[in-house]
């Protein structure tokens, strides 16, 4: 068995990790996967995707609790997807930060549209619909449940109820319109639930540490601070990556649209 129950990428769930994992597991015939993520980076999340695929042993997925955004994706690697009643599944299109001038926001634009155009094939595969009826269900947001997924072609079985899920460490909350309040109170500072092996010690970036600033209780203030600190943070990114001439735009990209993402973060990469 493997496990992703954690965002994809970030300080999450890497490809690197998964890869890892799943390489260990040496020459098998068959892989349980257990999801329940809120999603998370598109290119960590296809890299996933990919190797699973090209693994060559059947895939039984299971979607313990929620397998959102690029989560939902990967499930897409089963060859069987099981889903209790009450767990979700959901779809939706790409997004994104980004910053610069007019052209920068339309490679951006761009580059999301071709992120589509690669995750639209994963779910028409697995459910028998056309890419435009797939394209549709992104442009919703469209949550289901696990018997909404068997209707659709997403799951193959739908077991009992689960009554009780691990919860999620994620500010993703923030990200969906539609989440149902069943997932969007299990998506909480977690207790490290989920059963995957501690052993391996991810060191944490540097971190520089900040200038004292004074105490404000201002909403108004705080979120103008914050706005304007990520948009200096997204100015510096584009100002390193415009010395490249434009060659590393997809990197670029990523590095921008990761609000944790810091200049020196993005120096380093």
């Amino acid at each position: 068995d493997i496990y992703i129950y954690d965002e994809i990428g970030f300080w999450g769930v890497t490809a690197k990790q998964f890869v890892s994992e799943l390489n260990a597991l040496g020459d098998i015939t068959h892989i349980n996967l257990h999801i329940n993520s809120p999603g998370g980076d598109v290119f960590e999340g296809i890299a996933i995707f990919n190797a699973l695929k090209n693994q060559g042993a059947t895939i039984t997925v299971y979607v313990d609790g929620v397998a959102a955004s690029m989560a939902s994706v990967i499930a897409m690697a089963g060859d069987t997807v099981i889903m209790p009643e009450n767990a979700f599944m959901m779809i939706h299109k790409p997004w994104g930060f980004s910053g610069g001038d007019a052209e920068d926001m339309r490679s951006y634009a761009d580059l999301l549209d071709k992120v589509e155009s690669v995750l639209l094939p994963a779910y028409a595969q697995k459910t028998g619909k056309t890419t435009d009826e797939i394209a549709a269900m992104l442009a919703d947001e469209t949550w289901m449940s696990g018997a909404e997924c068997l209707a659709h072609g997403f799951a193959d079985q739908v077991t009992p109820a689960v009554e009780a899920m691990a919860c999620i460490q994620s500010k993703r909350t923030e990200e969906f319109k539609k989440m149902p309040e069943s997932i969007r109170n299990m998506i909480t500072p977690p207790r490290n639930s989920a059963p995957r092996d501690t052993t391996v010690t991810i060191p944490a970036p540097a971190v520089t540490e900040p200038s004292p600033v004074p105490a404000v209780s201002d909403e108004a203030t705080i979120r103008a601070r914050v706005m304007a600190e990520q948009k200096a943070r997204m100015s510096g990114i584009n100002d390193l990556f415009a010395m490249f001439g434009g060659r590393y735009q997809t990197l670029q990209a990523q590095c921008v649209a990761d609000p944790d993402c810091s200049l020196e973060m993005a120096r380093e990469r």
